[in-house]
């Protein structure tokens, strides 16, 4: 089994008593990707390490998730207010049936439902290749981080994919595709969200893949580097600009979920290396609010 970890949580309230129990909810979301009609990810547990315990939840069933189906500030619920003991954790990691030569995809039929084996990808021509997470079957992808489930309380979190730099088809590994899980792991307390519109004109230009891409505060726009991992100048999520009918009208929107509270810069693109405007707009994002950039000027 392949495991993924997710860590650098931030959590709410005080560790409790030997005794003292919180729940813990978990969703999964994603930034999509233009080249796939469906992403299927195999999750089977969840494992929660504390100080001095580890707690491992198998989920009553394998929980198959198309994240292409849970984009912007939509998530998958995988774990619903779960009762665990109160008090710091040092990590949580995810269970992924993602295995190298695996299985993943055999049987799947559904246009949109993940009904194959294991983890994979479905192309837009229909081709499915089977997910491979890159990592040892014991320790997985660690990230060293921690959080808290409050005593006689509850806390949300969402783990967003950002699929556009996750998944590369390098020479050599057909069939298999591979899966270096990015992932943006936030508090839903502390989270809002970015949306907007985008010129039409601009949307539907031809060989135009349109995605709006965030940064942190301070970073011009830029491409992503596939080449290096966590790098501090890459997008911190990314978007597919959508169609939408709008009283008739045909519209094109964006829309990023579960973002940190701060301050960040957005751009347009076409293609993932030239920007619009350049050097971005500014975009302040505030708890549990809504935050409009539109790029209507381009």
């Amino acid at each position: 089994m392949m495991l993924a970890a997710f860590a650098g949580l931030v959590g709410c309230g005080s560790s409790g008593s030997d005794n003292a129990t919180g729940l813990i909810s978990l969703g999964i979301s994603d930034g999509p990707v233009h080249e796939a009609k469906k992403v299927c990810i195999s999750f089977d547990e969840i494992e929660f390490k504390g100080n001095g315990q580890s707690i491992v939840v198998d989920l009553d069933s394998a929980e198959s998730v198309n994240l292409l189906e849970f984009q912007g500030s939509n998530a998958m619920p995988i774990l619903v207010s779960e009762e665990l003991p109160a008090g710091e954790y040092q990590w949580l990691r995810l269970g992924i049936d993602a295995e190298l030569l695996g299985t993943g995809g055999t049987g799947d039929m559904s246009e949109t439902e993940c009904d194959g084996e294991g983890s994979y990808i479905v192309m837009n021509d229909g081709m499915a290749y089977n997910l491979y997470v890159p990592s040892g079957e014991e320790t997985g992808l660690k990230l060293v981080g921690g959080y808290t489930i409050p005593a006689d309380s509850s806390v949300i979190f969402t783990a967003e994919f950002d699929l556009m730099k996750s998944v590369t088809a390098p020479d050599g590994l057909s069939p298999d595709v591979i899966l270096r899980p990015t992932l943006r792991l936030v508090d839903n307390a502390e989270a809002g969200t970015l949306t907007g519109r985008v010129l039409t004109a601009a949307a539907t230009a031809d060989g135009c893949a349109p995605s709006v891409y965030v940064f942190n505060d301070g970073i011009a726009p830029n491409a992503i580097d596939d080449g290096v991992d966590d790098d501090p100048d890459d997008p911190v999520a990314t978007a597919m600009v959508n169609e939408q009918t709008n009283e008739g009208q045909i519209e094109y929107h964006y829309t990023v979920g579960f973002l940190l509270a701060g301050d960040y810069e957005v751009a347009f693109t076409c293609d993932g290396t030239v920007f619009v405007p350049e050097l971005g707009k500014s975009a302040l994002i505030e708890v549990k609010t809504v935050t409009t950039v539109d790029f209507l000027d381009l």
